[in-house]
């Protein structure tokens, strides 16, 4: 392919004018316009996933694009292989395993959807309501959850008690974000079931 300089060269009147003139021109006209190709080539390539010129800072625009928010252990190169695979994802959306391995990507392995035949519904309604599931953490997928924190009414308002379990609100929206975009539509999540270091589990229902 032909460059803006070679154009440029090839249009100069005469030999003898083309001596003269191919330095000057060559710069004012074809360097300018081959450097106004390459940008724009560039520009165009910032959003191929795998070309080797799309940099890391178009991540999250895409990110956005596709529904795909950067997990906060993700690495810039982790983070490209899973929009590249968004398709993938997507075509499996609203499953069991899509869940599980979402959560896994996110820094959390080992999580498993738990059903209680025996629970209530969400508003009473007689056992079992099957469309109601909990997420569980095991004590081994890392989670930040140590202890049930204080219970309400065991401590006086305004004395500095941190009432919860002394997590983030990122954490909050990362477990509520994965549930709610890659549960199946018609399925109530009703909680997350945090596993400690004794075996205990501590029990966070499924809001805001």
């Amino acid at each position: 392919m032909g460059t803006f300089r070679d154009y440029v060269a090839s249009v100069l009147p005469r030999p003898f004018a083309q001596r003269l003139s191919a330095g000057f021109f060559g710069v004012l006209h074809g360097f300018t316009g081959d450097t106004l190709a390459d940008g724009m080539s560039i520009a165009a390539r910032m959003a191929l996933l795998k070309d080797p010129m799309s940099p890391d800072d178009v991540l999250p625009l895409i990110g956005d694009e596709r529904g795909m928010p950067r997990y906060p252990i993700e690495t810039p190169a982790q983070y490209r292989a899973r929009l590249i695979s968004a398709w993938e994802a997507y075509r499996f959306a609203g499953s069991e395993g899509t869940i599980v391995q979402q959560f896994a990507l996110a820094g959390y392995p080992g999580v498993t959807i738990y059903f209680d035949p025996a629970a209530l519904g969400p508003n009473g309604e007689a056992a079992p309501y099957w469309s109601q599931f909990w997420i569980r953490f095991p004590y081994s997928s890392g989670h930040p959850v140590t202890s049930p924190g204080t219970n309400w009414g065991a401590f006086n308002w305004g004395d500095g008690t941190v009432y919860g379990v002394g997590v983030s609100t990122g954490f909050y929206a990362l477990i509520h974000g994965i549930v709610r975009k890659w549960k199946p539509s018609r399925w109530i999540c009703r909680g997350f079931k945090f596993e400690l270091a004794d075996t205990s589990i501590v029990d966070l229902a499924f809001g805001i």
